[in-house]
């Protein structure tokens, strides 16, 4: 394999990597979109806790698009913070499954795998031949 092909293949994993954490983004701006259309349906129990639930959605969201965007761009800046919130996704599907929601669960350890392992690998260094 040649240098070219190398950097070819690099490419697009690269922008592989930076969708699988868009995908995130937009999902948990989802969830927030959702905390806001239920919290004028129904009646919050506890306003203040939607509130931050809200607020940290819609943060963490443009956080992942944001990540995304530098790993893109080969920018260091969004490795760590992408790789933060896939732990944490992990940490989240094992209450998931706690909760029944298994499948959510699985999905959601499954993405978050992938995205550790993708962050890693692209952030390993490489040779300069």
């Amino acid at each position: 394999m040649n240098q070219k092909d190398n950097s070819n293949s690099t490419s697009k994993f690269r922008l592989a990597t930076a969708a699988i954490i868009s995908l995130e983004g937009v999902l948990v701006l989802s969830g927030g979109a959702f905390l806001i259309v239920e919290s004028f349906i129904s009646k919050a129990k506890n306003p203040d806790a939607l509130l931050v639930e809200i607020l940290f959605s819609i943060l963490a969201g443009l956080g992942l698009l944001f990540a995304a965007q530098g790993i893109k761009r080969k920018k260091h800046y969004g490795y760590s913070p992408a790789l933060l919130a896939n732990f944490i996704a992990f940490a989240v599907s094992f209450y998931l499954r706690d909760a029944d929601r298994i499948l959510l669960a699985n999905l959601l350890a499954l993405i978050s795998i992938v995205a550790v392992l993708s962050i890693i690998l692209l952030s390993r260094p490489t040779s300069k031949d």
